[in-house]
């Protein structure tokens, strides 16, 4: 188990910042040393992870016996501490037993007093006594933990995870000794209690912000917005002008027959309106290679390089405030059609590789985005150096401005300030969330 579990730890850890951008506060709450019992609410199969991977030593988490059958599984979580349980009935006090044994030779751990999955992410009203039992026995403090944020991303009803925030936070450590005093029951029953409060009191934000946000799924779409429309139509105008062939816009013309399909037929949910929110940035990309070819500018050099660093750039806002989120959807339309007009000036094949990546680079770095301190280097590096490894030199100044100007454009006139939905804190928003 030592030896795994290092290695383990950084590559778990890496993955969660990515997918889940995984936070802790708190950690130093946990004892360096000695026996304490770690009570958390359990929203989540990924639950035992989250706990760990900011604690330096290894939470001793019961797990149900059947996983570690499982090949590759049962050797992961053994990594991170966790043992079997024979969760039969009449097997729970080996269970116990062997908690208690851990505690006694000095280590952590781990304990989900709900004794399932929370069906609505708060702790369930009935609690579990073995968590206090063990700690009046034993005298260990009890270090209460609120996993935020994990019922969004696995809840019980879900058969896989889905990327969105999740914060661990650490409460300060109960010592149990003035409960000891007391009558077994009346113990365990004030010290149970004691735990929920500080666990429920961390959850109250992340839970009123998925009721919330269960509804918002819900509701009906916007009617298109203006720059949904204005970008396929301006497209759709510049390709047949220059073709007079129907054909070749008829990829616009279908993303604005989207548009309202999506708002008066289809029933909504976080995919579509995820879909929905990102549409016109994958327009852009999608369809930007047709209309430069219309207007008779250059072909765009390495476009796959281009897509892919684009939709890196964006990837991050997948996790912010609904109206940071758009407004760099919208901002990038922006900078695309100025770029479109900078090509009609000034044909460059390299004046896209500079103007979208310098975006995203501006607007992440001024708007302190999700990963922007790994994000901003690696897209201004890609703006300014790939144009010289391509072999065309800079493209201008002129395809730096439509970067420029779309960054000002949303810095001056933020996207909707009046809409609530654009103030939604950021455990419960992003491109799914604004609708």
């Amino acid at each position: 188990m030592s030896a795994m579990r290092p290695i383990l730890i950084k590559l778990v850890h890496a993955l969660f910042r990515v997918l889940f951008t995984y936070q802790c506060e708190g950690e130093e709450n946990v004892p360096t040393e000695g026996p304490a019992l770690v009570v958390a609410n359990h929203p989540s199969y990924l639950d035992p992870v989250l706990l760990s991977l900011e604690v330096r030593r290894p939470i001793r988490f019961m797990a149900w016996d059947a996983v570690f059958r499982v090949p590759l599984l049962g050797g992961f979580l053994r990594a991170f501490g966790a043992f079997p349980v024979d969760v039969r009935r009449g097997q729970g006090r080996k269970a116990y037993e062997k908690a208690r044994t851990l505690l006694q030779t000095g280590e952590l751990v781990g304990l989900f007093p709900e004794g399932k999955r929370s069906r609505t992410g708060w702790m369930e009203p009935a609690l579990r006594e073995g968590a206090a039992r063990l700690a009046l026995e034993t005298g260990v403090p009890i270090v209460p933990a609120s996993i935020i944020g994990a019922y969004r991303v696995w809840p019980h009803y879900q058969a896989l995870p889905t990327p969105s925030r999740v914060r661990v936070r650490f409460h300060e450590p109960i010592d149990v000794t003035p409960y000891q005093g007391q009558p077994e029951d009346p113990a365990i029953e004030a010290l149970l209690a004691e735990v929920r409060r500080r666990v429920d009191r961390s959850l109250l934000p992340g839970v009123k912000a998925d009721l919330k946000k269960s509804v918002l799924y819900r509701l009906p779409s916007p009617w298109p917005r203006i720059y949904e429309v204005l970008l396929p139509m301006a497209a759709a105008t510049a390709v047949f002008w220059s073709t007079r062939s129907l054909r070749a816009a008829l990829p616009a013309y279908l993303y604005l027959a989207y548009l309202f399909i999506d708002h008066l037929l289809l029933p909504q949910s976080r995919v579509l309106k995820l879909v929905r929110n990102a549409s016109p940035a994958l327009f852009a990309l999608g369809f930007g290679p047709a209309v430069l070819s219309a207007l008779r500018a250059p072909a765009v050099l390495a476009p796959e390089a281009l897509l892919a660093i684009c939709l890196g750039g964006l990837f991050p806002y997948l996790y912010e405030h609904g109206r940071t989120a758009l407004g760099a959807v919208r901002g990038f339309v922006t900078a695309a059609v100025l770029e479109v007009a900078a090509q009609w000036l000034s044909p460059n094949p390299l004046g896209p590789q500079l103007a979208l990546p310098l975006f995203v680079a501006i607007y992440g770095w001024e708007r302190r985005s999700v990963f922007w301190r790994w994000a901003v280097p690696v897209l201004g590096a890609y703006a300014f150096f790939v144009p010289y490894v391509l072999g065309g030199g800079a493209p201008g100044p002129l395809h730096a401005l439509p970067a420029l100007l779309a960054w000002l454009g949303e810095r001056l006139f933020p996207y909707d300030l009046s809409s609530p939905e654009a103030e939604e804190p950021a455990e419960s928003s992003g491109l799914s969330l604004k609708l």
